[in-house]
């Protein structure tokens, strides 16, 4: 193992442990006292008490856990975007070409790595502007080849997305081009930019 992937894994075992204790965890044990409570309806008063007590207590940690989700999201949301270069324009414009005649906005996140919350929303407020500043909704493709998301910016990410997807967008489609041998597995990821304006195709086609 290099030096340098040491600090990746170190902050993906970190994530991991996270979700573990604060989400997973309460869940499990408050499956156990509902299914012990569901599977034997004759236990006496204080033994139904007492697992009554634990799925309570249980849920109370899980939505302590939502609520330091939420503040982590709302954290990272009020990080300051990077200043802009010297034609007064963001350094991520160069990504993001919008195609009047299809109604398609193209973003690269091509060799891109989101290393941080700020990154994330030094990008995605390039994107917020271009778009809105359009004054019209568009089909978003996404080019996702290379793209490398840090445990430490995915909420971030998460969020960011959903709300361009939410608010900007018609609908949205991410691709890569070429083998996918060494890409990403997840499945609604296109294999190809010809197979992902097919999909935006058939959007359109749902929507008209």
């Amino acid at each position: 193992m290099t030096s340098d992937e040491q600090p990746g894994q170190d902050m993906a075992l970190s994530l991991s442990t996270k979700v573990e204790e604060d989400f997973v965890a309460p869940l499990t044990a408050m499956r156990g006292a509902l299914e012990i409570l569901r599977d034997y309806p004759d236990l006496g008063a204080s033994e139904r008490q007492r697992f009554l007590a634990t799925a309570l207590g249980e849920c109370a940690r899980l939505e302590q856990g939502v609520k330091d989700l939420a503040a982590t999201v709302y954290s990272a949301a009020r990080q300051p975007a990077a200043k802009p270069d010297g034609e007064g324009r963001s350094q991520f414009a160069e990504r993001i070409r919008l195609d009047d005649e299809t109604g398609i906005a193209e973003i690269d996140f091509s060799g891109f790595e989101f290393s941080s919350s700020a990154l994330v929303n030094s990008f995605f407020d390039a994107i917020d502007q271009t778009l809105t500043d359009s004054g019209h909704r568009w089909y978003l493709l996404v080019n996702f080849r290379d793209c490398s998301i840090w445990p430490e910016a995915w909420v971030a990410y998460a969020h960011r997305a959903k709300k361009v997807n939410v608010q900007l967008a018609l609908g949205s489609v991410r691709y890569v081009e070429g083998d996918r041998s060494d890409g990403p597995s997840d499945p609604s990821i296109l294999p190809s930019r010809a197979a992902a304006l097919d999909e935006i195709a058939a959007l359109k086609a749902t929507q008209e």
